[in-house]
């Protein structure tokens, strides 16, 4: 997925339990795409950096959380869920078992994240060890452009 590509249609993949999905009908909000996968650490501690920054609470962007299998990863439903509800992150959760996202995002390395515009152009992508500081910084660009 290059800088400008469309977000692609998520509406054929799995949703999760807890998944708020009116939250796809917010139009007009930049949509944070994070994958993610309950066996990487570094996964779930940028998840609960990402908490903490104000656009993400207050709702300013559609924050989706894609769950997705390493190889030859086993996980359970109940792990995935555990590891959502230890997060408070109001989003859409989504389950990437066929890897039918990970094939379009084309990424290799958890976390995986992208921001698309209000218009659901991709504007910002980071893959691997990230930083919440420069995803703030390009959330409230986001937010603030017209």
């Amino acid at each position: 997925m290059q800088i400008y590509d469309i977000l692609p249609d998520l509406s054929r993949t799995k949703h999760l339990p807890g998944s708020n999905q009116s939250l796809l009908l917010s139009n007009e909000k930049p949509v944070l795409v994070i994958f993610w996968s309950v066996s990487c650490s570094s996964c779930g501690y940028f998840l609960r950096k990402l908490d903490a920054i104000p656009e993400i609470k207050s709702k300013k962007v559609i924050p989706i959380l894609i769950h997705t299998h390493l190889e030859g990863e086993q996980v359970s439903l109940s792990a995935i869920k555990n590891k959502l509800n230890q997060l408070h992150i109001e989003g859409v959760y989504l389950d990437d078992v066929t890897d039918q996202l990970t094939n379009i995002f084309q990424f290799r390395y958890v976390p995986a994240l992208y921001l698309f515009d209000k218009q659901e152009k991709l504007r910002f992508k980071q893959i691997g060890k990230t930083s919440t500081n420069l995803i703030e910084q390009r959330l409230r660009r986001l937010i603030n452009t017209k």
